[in-house]
């Protein structure tokens, strides 16, 4: 009674449907950044540099003070930061094991600076309990953080200032939005979010791309036919 082949593997599975992606709109994000003046520095900065950058939850977390250049607003972004219960806390490298440079405002290289000095004073405080670890973000005694209480703690902070839901992975979407909405071209947008080809970018974005578009055709026609100046 044995079966000759797998009849299993003559069946369509359905095809997985992508779900569009969740991002914030520009006055949302000025409501989310006005909500975090007050709050620890840590979480202040950070919450910052995941809406700037676009970043995944786990880069942020993995970024070391030697792969920040402030001088020329520059963070390079090498590595990823990962939990579970078998291995504890522990760092690989990117999604994609590429290296890539993201590019910071002013804005933002003031708040790491300030950060900077103040990481140094708790640093001085803990004395020899302190582990030099070397990254941006830590827990009190230095050592790194896990990269899931980033989530954790986003989702208190909505919760408790009657902000829609905040997944870190929001504000990646939201750059990438705003991105193409602008009008910037898929490799740069691609290279901004570490995507290796355009493709998985225009395809995650496909709705926001269409939109771009529309928007490129109502300008070539204020140009060319309204009579309208860039």
């Amino acid at each position: 009674m044995l079966v000759q082949y797998n009849a299993a593997a003559k069946a369509m599975p359905p095809a997985a449907i992508r779900k569009a992606p969740e991002y914030f709109q520009p006055d949302q994000i000025k409501t989310i950044l006005s909500a975090l003046e007050g709050k620890p520095e840590k979480w202040k900065v950070l919450t910052h540099l995941l809406i700037v950058t676009g970043c995944r939850r786990g880069e942020v977390a993995a970024l070391k003070w030697s792969k920040v250049d402030l001088e020329h607003g520059q963070l390079e972004i090498s590595a990823n930061l990962c939990y579970s219960k078998e291995r504890g806390i522990y760092e690989t490298s990117t999604k994609t094991g590429n290296i890539r440079f993201v590019n910071i405002p002013e804005e933002t290289a003031a708040l790491l600076r300030h950060y900077r000095a103040s990481q140094a004073e708790l640093r001085l405080l803990n004395g020899e309990c302190w582990q030099d670890t070397g990254y941006l973000f830590t827990q009190d005694d230095g050592r790194p953080m896990n990269p899931t209480s980033i989530t954790a703690w986003l989702n208190k902070f909505s919760r408790r200032r009657g902000l829609p839901h905040i997944h870190p992975h929001s504000f990646r979407h939201s750059v990438a939005s705003i991105l193409i909405s602008a009008g910037t071209d898929l490799v740069t947008v691609a290279g901004q979010l570490g995507h290796t080809q355009t493709s998985t970018t225009a395809d995650i974005y496909a709705h926001v791309v269409e939109k771009a578009k529309v928007q490129a055709t109502e300008c070539i026609a204020d140009i060319m036919l309204r009579g309208k100046r860039a």
